[in-house]
C-alpha cells in the first residue's frame, strides 16, 4: 500500500506481533508436550531481539506482479525495558542486490523474497539481522474486523477520490465518535488532504488509533479471539523467527507503549545515477546510528 503513514504501520504492526506472541505463549503451556525445552530457550536467549519488518502488499513474490517491500523497517526491541528503535529504510535506497547488481532496495523482494531483502539489507549497512517478519497489507484490515473494530472520533468529514492511487482510494467517513470496521480504518489511516494544521493533524488522529487499538487489543475480551488472530497472523504474514522469540515478545507486552518506541530515518540524501532517482546511505551517520541502537 503506497504511501501509507510509516511510523504508524510499524507501531501497529510490531503491537500485533506482540499480542501474538501472548496467545502464542498461552496455546504453547495448554499444547506443547515439553514446555521444560521451551522454558530453557526463553531464559538463555538475549533480551534484544532485532529483526527486519517487512510491509508488502502480496506475500507470494513469486506469482505476484512486480511486488515490493514497500515498508522497510529495522526494529531493535529491548525486553528489559519495554522499549523499541526502528529505523526506516527508504524504498529508493540505492544497494546492492546479488545477482541484480546495483538497484532500488525495495526490488529485492521481487526478485527473492523476504531472505534476499533481508541479505541485502545485512550487506548495505553491515550488520548481522538474522530475522524477519514480513506481513501483507490485508492484515491490517483483517485484524481489525477480527477484534470488532476501532472507536475513534473522526476530527473531520473524510471525503477523498483517488483513482489513479495504488491501490486506489476511495475515502468517505462523517464526523464524529464512530466504530470503525476494517475497511474505514484504512479509510481514516490514509487520508491525508484536508487537515487544517496539515500532516500535524493527520499525525494526531493517527496517533489518536494507536491508542485506541492497543486498548481493545489488551481487552481480556479480544483474548478469546485468540485462534481466529492467530490464524490470520498466519495467513498474511511470513517470518524466520523462532517460535521461543516470538513468545517472549509475548511475556513482555505489557511494559510497551507508543511513548517508548522511537522512529528513525536511516541518514542519507536524495540523488540521481543514470537519470534514475534514488536515495543514497551516509554511511558514517549510518554506522553510529546503528551503534547508538545497540545493533552494530
Amino acid at each position: 500500500m503506497k504511501r501509507f503513514f510509516k511510523a504508524f504501520f510499524t507501531t501497529f504492526l510490531v503491537i500485533v506481533v506482540l499480542f501474538v506472541g501472548s496467545t502464542g505463549f498461552f496455546l504453547f503451556k495448554n499444547h506443547i508436550e515439553n514446555p521444560g525445552d521451551m522454558i530453557s530457550e526463553l531464559k538463555s536467549s538475549n533480551d534484544n531481539i532485532q529483526f527486519l519488518l517487512l510491509g508488502v502488499d502480496s506475500l507470494d513474490s513469486a506469482s505476484a506482479t512486480n511486488t515490493r517491500s514497500d515498508t522497510i523497517m529495522l526494529v531493535n526491541m529491548n525486553l528489559e525495558n519495554g522499549s523499541a528503535d526502528l529505523i526506516s529504510i527508504p524504498r529508493d535506497t540505492y544497494a546492492s542486490i546479488e545477482g541484480y547488481n546495483n538497484q532500488k532496495i525495495n526490488h529485492s523482494y521481487n526478485y527473492g523474497g523476504s531472505d534476499l531483502t533481508l541479505q541485502t539489507v545485512n550487506n548495505l549497512l553491515g550488520t548481522d539481522i538474522k530475522y524477519y517478519i514480513t506481513m501483507d497489507y490485508s492484515f491490517v484490515e483483517d485484524v481489525v474486523n477480527i477484534i470488532g473494530g476501532v472507536t475513534v472520533d473522526v476530527p473531520i468529514k473524510m471525503d477523498y477520490e483517488d483513482p489513479w492511487a495504488d491501490p486506489p482510494l476511495s475515502i468517505h467517513l462523517e464526523p464524529g465518535v464512530q466504530s470503525l470496521n476494517g475497511n474505514e480504518s484504512l479509510q481514516f489511516l490514509r487520508f491525508r488532504k484536508g487537515y487544517t494544521n496539515q500532516d500535524l493533524g493527520r499525525v494526531q488522529a493517527q496517533q489518536q488509533f494507536v491508542s485506541a487499538f492497543i486498548n481493545k487489543v489488551k481487552s481480556p475480551l479480544t483474548f478469546v479471539k485468540a485462534p481466529i488472530l492467530l490464524k490470520s497472523y498466519g495467513k498474511y504474514t511470513d517470518s524466520n523467527m523462532p517460535f521461543s522469540q516470538i513468545v517472549k515478545l509475548g511475556l513482555n507486552v505489557r511494559k510497551f507503549s507508543t511513548e517508548n518506541i522511537t522512529t528513525n530515518t536511516l541518514p542519507g540524501y536524495p540523488g540521481y545515477r543514470n537519470k534514475v532517482s534514488y536515495f543514497f546511505v551516509n554511511q558514517n551517520k549510518t554506522d553510529e546510528l546503528l551503534r547508538t541502537m545497540g545493533i552494530k
